[in-house]
């Protein structure tokens, strides 16, 4: 398909920030990769304080105000020229549980990669309390980004005078050490591929997309399903975890394997694996500002829940593996070969979610060519890969983030990660804790087709692994455990 409108010379690209990285590309295109943080804050915040300290953000952190320009190559390059003022809105609050039905709305609701930006804000407004809700497209930041995003827009709201340093996010696996270069298919076998895909390839663009995440949001519906511990249970978990040796974030992840397992059965085949996203900011090799871009590598690594030993037996077993895996900068869960990049558009997105959403791509003559090119590599590939390529849990948690908890009036009071859910990982958890207050989220489509039995499963497995953690009495038959009322 010819791409007239893509045919740019990179020396052309005005604003441009830097080139997209393989691992950045193969989020670029999903309907489920959103990443989201929720804060909860107290005290009455300013609508034009507020936009001011999100403009002064956007010069700070580039990939706030960008979108994606394509060149002749098809290679994909982030740029901030031209792109429109950030997507803010203001809607007043009326109850705690607000935030997922508006969550839930903006995730399902597909922005314009080529028009950025490629991020969402939400306000929701009380005298007293209000819920910041920021959505993000998951190739321009990770958990930690959007950690350091909210710590320093609300820097800027209580000074605003202070002066704006420009961090200009680098490819991260530029500045990690060498020796630890990603294991990747052998060249020849690269070469074989590329050559294929160059017979007869395909371009994908907005429109593209937007059919795609429109038809895919049209059958399921993003669910979402909390464990959550208040301050007391907080500290209890965590000199609990202390004495059994192992971390919180490893007894947490364990438990809800072990309560998927009790409700739904075992992992079997290739969903035996577990894949353990990190911070690569702490890995490179000179220092690195708190940027704010995709900085997250992942090990993958068999992982089964024995139950025939205790649940303490088998916390421990993760907790070692993950820190040795983490120690040595085991990243195989990310690696990404060196093919051309509009095969890794079609590989990672396109190609396998014909099969789920084959309704999708009768509505744009581009998706059309693609889906009747059944023997494109891609296909191929695809096939093959797939369900190997998906693990059976990923549990991103950012543990005790290490940010202030007031911000002049302002004082944060919780605050919530949203990784994305996946139509192929069936255990999908994001974690966090400030103010002594731990929240770990349980994210999932839901088939629309199916009802309530998903998430009232999910709710299920929640539970069980706060019975496990040792917190029965905070179990609840809601979606969010704990709605508390200011």
């Amino acid at each position: 398909m010819s791409m007239e409108k893509h045919n740019v010379s990179t020396t052309d690209i005005s604003g441009c920030v830097r080139k997209v990285s393989p691992l950045e590309r193969f989020f670029l295109w999903s309907p489920e990769n959103n990443v989201s943080m929720i804060t909860r804050i107290l005290g009455d915040i300013d609508e034009e304080r507020l936009l001011n300290a999100l403009d002064m953000v956007r010069h700070v952190h580039p990939l706030v105000g960008a979108k994606i320009v394509f060149d002749a190559n098809h290679d994909a390059w982030f740029s901030t020229d031209g792109v429109p003022e950030p997507n803010f809105k203001t809607i007043i609050r009326v109850s705690d549980k607000q935030w997922f039905e508006e969550l839930q709305h903006e995730i399902q609701t597909p922005v314009n990669l080529e028009t950025g930006p490629m991020i969402k804000f939400r306000l929701l407004y009380s005298e007293y309390v209000s819920d910041l809700i920021v959505i993000c497209n998951h190739s321009i930041c990770d958990g930690m980004s959007l950690v350091y995003l909210t710590r320093d827009l609300l820097n800027f709201y209580v000074n605003p005078e202070q002066n704006v340093k420009v961090l200009n996010p680098p490819n991260i696996f530029d500045l990690l050490p060498k020796e630890n270069d990603f294991a990747s298919p052998d060249s020849q076998r690269i070469n074989y591929v590329n050559a294929q895909w160059k017979k007869t390839p395909h371009y994908f663009d907005h429109n593209d997309f937007n059919a795609l995440q429109t038809a895919y949001w049209e059958k399921n519906q993003f669910g979402t399903v909390l464990l959550e511990l208040d301050s007391p249970e907080t500290k209890v978990l965590s000199k609990r975890c202390k004495d059994k040796g192992v971390t919180v974030g490893s007894s947490v992840t364990a438990a809800f394997i072990a309560a998927y397992e009790d409700v739904i059965g075992p992992f079997v085949g290739d969903k035996k694996q577990i894949s353990i996203p990190f911070d690569l900011r702490r890995h490179a090799t000179s220092p690195v500002d708190d940027i704010f871009c995709l900085c997250v590598g992942a090990s993958r690594f068999p992982y089964n829940y024995n139950s025939k030993k205790s649940f303490w037996e088998n916390a421990l077993v993760l907790h070692n593996e993950i820190h040795e895996r983490v120690k040595k900068l085991d990243w195989n869960g990310i690696a990404i070969p060196d093919f051309d990049p509009a095969f890794l558009d079609a590989t990672s997105r396109f190609a396998p979610l014909k099969e789920v959403i084959p309704e999708a791509y009768s509505r744009t003559e581009n998706l059309k060519r693609f889906s009747e090119d059944t023997k494109n590599i891609a296909f191929l590939i695809a096939k093959k890969t797939d369900k190997k390529s998906q693990p059976g849990v990923i549990p991103s948690n950012l543990g005790r983030i290490n940010i202030p908890e007031s911000y002049g009036d302002l004082q944060i009071d919780r605050m919530v990660f949203i990784p994305s859910g996946s139509y192929f990982v069936p255990l999908v958890l994001g974690g966090i804790s400030i103010c002594d207050k731990m929240v770990f989220s349980m994210n999932y489509p839901e088939p629309k087709n199916i009802g309530d039995s998903m998430t009232n499963e999910m709710i299920e497995i929640r539970n069980k692994a706060l019975e496990y953690l040792g917190f029965s009495d905070a179990m609840s038959e809601n979606t969010i455990n704990r709605a508390i009322t200011y």
